[in-house]
């Protein structure tokens, strides 16, 4: 599925995941990176969507000590992975 994530939204999860521990990790990353280079959404299966929610759950769950705070860019990434993990709308944006 295409997760209509952009340039900024990848380059924001990259940096959430510097260096990858598991060869499934790095292929998410270099989709994710080749999807940035090409200006186009990445096309992730629903197991490397919930990889990714993975990161983002580490990252807004503790650097804000404690519970989920987002800022907006996180809030929209967030709305964006779970649409695609449900197969609804993925988009982040309100209905």
């Amino acid at each position: 599925m295409d997760v209509p994530l952009t340039a900024r939204e990848i380059e924001l999860i990259e940096t959430w995941k510097e260096g990858a521990l598991w060869p499934d990790e790095e292929r998410v990353l270099g989709k994710l990176r080749r999807a940035a280079q090409a200006g186009e959404a990445p096309g992730l299966s629903r197991l490397q969507v919930q990889m990714i929610y993975g990161w983002v759950e580490e990252q807004v769950g503790g650097h804000y000590g404690g519970g989920q705070v987002l800022n907006p860019e996180e809030q929209i990434i967030i709305k964006k992975l779970e649409g695609a993990m449900t197969g609804g709308t993925a988009s982040g944006l309100a209905d």
